[in-house]
């Protein structure tokens, strides 16, 4: 597994994202985040609970 791809699949499991809806520019974006950047979206979308359920289409949804 890629390190963009490990970056994508923790995102997608805290909810933050859909990996199917990246184009392969943002999947090379997600690539440059730092790990510690996402260990901080992942505590943000825990602290704002799951996205409104007409909300999801939204990439990145971490804030909706």
């Amino acid at each position: 597994m890629s390190d963009a791809q490990s970056k994508l699949q923790r995102l997608e499991e805290a909810g933050i994202l859909d990996q199917r809806q990246f184009t392969p520019e943002e999947i090379a974006l997600v690539a440059t985040i730092t790990d510690e950047e996402i260990d901080v979206l992942v505590r943000l979308r825990q602290k704002l609970g799951a996205p409104a359920q007409d909300k999801q289409h939204i990439k990145p949804n971490i804030f909706v």
